[in-house]
């Protein structure tokens, strides 16, 4: 398994649209950081809510890496190969799972880390250990809300045999057409991206799934998937 990963490690960051997506998780929520107009002395409630803002737009990058990785092996025809170095499709699953998820949240540390430092200089106020630690907490379920992102993107990925099928049906649902489809059914609420909003906002939104909730609906997307996915990759041929 260890060798596995190392492979999957090294096609990963091989690929170019997956060196971009993970770039683009930690230099986009940077980047809004540095050129937002905010007061230089600001509240508790305003930084960890231009935290969580910040880590919000990571998410068109995370699918974009998740995407790519799974994907090349279909664009590049390059399944039969990997399958002659790595027969059980079970195990070769399984790395690839792994090591998209320790990606991620390789990714999201670094991101939080470094938005957390601009927030340091930017904001004169004291960083008590209770706001910290309430900082974490609220980051590390947005990490989940991420990995969990990627594996839905990659089911599809999957599914579909495709590197711009799952770009195609998840960045434009990230980028704001969930939140179109939701002004005129208010079962879209139900969709991934949209269901884990409260998560990205310090006051809870009641037209929104609560924290959890969403959490759990976007956990059942995440099930729904991987079983259709693991399905087909085991049973079907490969071209």
């Amino acid at each position: 398994m260890y060798a596995a990963l190392c492979s999957e490690k090294t096609k990963f960051f091989s690929y170019g649209w997956c060196v971009l997506g993970a770039v683009g998780a930690i230099i986009v929520p940077l980047l809004y950081l540095l050129t937002s107009d905010t007061p230089k002395v600001g509240q508790e409630q305003e930084i960890l809510s231009l935290c969580l803002q910040a880590l919000y737009l990571g998410h068109p990058a995370i699918i974009v890496a998740s995407a790519g990785y799974f994907g090349q092996e279909y664009s590049h025809a390059a399944l039969r190969t990997t399958l002659l170095t790595q027969p059980s499709r079970l195990k070769l699953l399984c790395s690839k799972f792994i090591n998209m998820t320790i990606i991620v949240v390789f990714t999201g540390i670094v991101s939080s880390v470094l938005g957390l430092i601009v927030l340091y200089f930017q904001h004169d106020m004291e960083w008590t250990g209770t706001f910290i630690v309430r900082v974490f907490g609220s980051i590390s379920l947005v990490l989940l809300s991420w990995i969990q992102l990627a594996w839905i993107t990659s089911a599809l990925s999957i599914i579909t045999k495709s590197l711009i099928a799952p770009v195609a049906i998840m960045l434009p649902l990230a980028l704001g057409l969930s939140h179109m489809l939701f002004s005129f059914f208010q079962l879209a609420k139900f969709l991934p991206t949209l269901a884990t909003m409260n998560l990205f906002s310090i006051s809870a939104i009641n037209i929104y799934l609560d924290k959890w909730s969403g959490l759990a609906v976007q956990f059942s997307w995440v099930v729904l998937l991987l079983m259709i996915s693991a399905w087909l990759f085991s049973y079907r041929n490969v071209r």
